[in-house]
């Protein structure tokens, strides 16, 4: 039988759905549609330029669903589709998109989680309901991109869609997650575009403005509020702050600023490590085994370390250790280190000075070191090479044109009573000085 007409309307033929096109012919098993084609199917309104509609058996419905050329789908689950090609089997349940050459095929989700996925190819999964159908998987191959959120951009070789309940994306490998003027490289990343969230396996990227280079196991990328929770042998360098290392996590909250997003707050969980530089390229050392806090906008770092793990401060063959911490900048350079609490002051390669005190602050363009005590006790400063002992409420130790000057401040003793001698041969084993009542 040949059908021909400018408008053809068939509802018997797709059990009540409608078709019309230009131009049909029908032999009793497949139905050919040629210019302006629609129809209205279980799975939504498909258009395309020409379309072949089949049938596994002579007296059932059409099986499968051939469309030709500018081919566009209006899913009834809240998506649109486009693409050159798309064969539809509602057998198998299956489906085959292909874009027009050197296109690429286009998934808009139009529903609250709403993300466009595009590829050069790509495989549906179908499921049927009562008299409908929905896509609950896509497929997706070759040169992917996805957008989501606020400016991200997802591009990797492969990706797998789903919606089953919320929806989820699955893209590997060579993945780059693109959002604004940040850009992250990762072997593996999870999207769930509901809440904006993505999970990158071995990620490595750049933040901007500030440069601030990280690596990691995993990264969890929240869009509201911006947070990166990077966890797993965690690597962040900041040009300001320096290099940061931490086995556990880091949580890095970043704020929008005059249009960017910015570094505003960075926090290290676990035992962490921080290294930078001052001066003649001299390294600065801090170990922090509790939590270590960077707020940008105060322009402070906070160390808090559990009493059996206290904090620990390298500079030049010297090492401090203490309950608390804060360091101090102005213009990304460390202006004062404060330590707090039991600070123990000892040189590490040949043990010839130590020392005790409530808190040490470190002044790097003055080169001064101040140790103080508190509640009427007194700072205990011994050193082997000087032979000098000094107990007093304050010691201070200057650097100028290569020399050391050490001065005690406040009630001032230069030797130790029997109880300040026996503190220090417990605290510092390699101490040799002298009691003198």
């Amino acid at each position: 039988m040949k059908i021909s007409a400018c408008l053809l309307v068939i509802p018997a033929l797709l059990c009540g759905e409608t078709i019309s096109s230009k131009k049909a012919t029908y032999d009793g098993n497949a139905l050919v549609l040629k210019g302006d084609v629609e129809l209205e199917h279980g799975l939504g309104k498909l258009s395309s330029g020409n379309a072949r509609l089949e049938k596994e058996e002579k007296d059932g419905p059409f099986s499968s669903i051939s469309l030709r050329e500018d081919v566009l789908i209006s899913l009834k689950n809240l998506g649109k589709i486009s693409c050159e090609t798309a064969d539809l089997n509602f057998v198998t349940l299956t489906g085959k998109l292909l874009p027009q050459m050197g296109q690429l095929i286009k998934f808009v989700n139009l529903g609250p989680d709403n993300f466009t996925l595009m590829s050069q190819e790509a495989d549906l999964e179908l499921a049927k309901q009562a008299d409908s159908y929905k896509v609950v998987k896509i497929n997706a191959n070759g040169t992917v991109q996805m957008q989501y959120g606020d400016d991200f951009t997802l591009n990797a070789d492969r990706a797998t869609y789903t919606s089953d309940g919320a929806a989820h994306v699955y893209a590997e490998p060579n993945c780059r997650l693109v959002h604004a003027d940040d850009v992250i490289e990762a072997e593996k990343v999870e999207l769930f575009p509901g809440t904006s969230t993505a999970v990158l396996l071995e990620p490595k990227g750049v933040l901007q403005p500030q440069g601030v280079k990280f690596t990691c196991h995993k990264m969890i990328w929240e869009n509201e509020p911006q947070l990166l929770t990077l966890q797993g042998d965690v690597s962040v360098i900041e040009d300001g702050i320096g290099t940061l290392n931490c086995e556990e996590e880091v949580e890095i909250h970043q704020k929008k600023q005059e249009g960017k997003w910015i570094l505003s707050s960075m926090v290290a969980k676990g035992k962490t490590e921080l290294t930078y530089e001052l001066g003649e390229g001299i390294k600065h050392l801090l170990i922090c085994y509790g939590k270590m806090k960077l707020d940008q906008d105060r322009s402070t770092l906070t160390l808090e370390s559990p009493p059996n793990h206290p904090i620990e401060y390298f500079h030049d063959q010297m090492k401090l250790c203490s309950n608390h911490a804060q360091l101090n900048y102005i213009d990304k350079q460390p202006e004062k280190l404060q330590l707090d609490g039991n600070v123990q002051l000892q040189i590490t390669e040949d043990g010839t000075r130590c020392a005790t005190a409530d808190q040490f602050v470190y002044l790097p363009t003055e080169e001064k070191m101040i140790l103080s005590s508190k509640d009427g006790a007194n700072v205990l400063f011994w050193d082997k090479e000087q032979q000098l002992s000094i107990s007093a409420r304050e010691v201070h130790i200057a650097r100028a044109d290569q020399k050391e000057t050490i001065k005690g401040v406040g009630n001032v003793r230069f030797a130790f009573s029997n109880t300040e001698n026996t503190l220090l041969k417990k605290l510092f084993p390699f101490y040799e000085g002298k009691a003198h009542d």
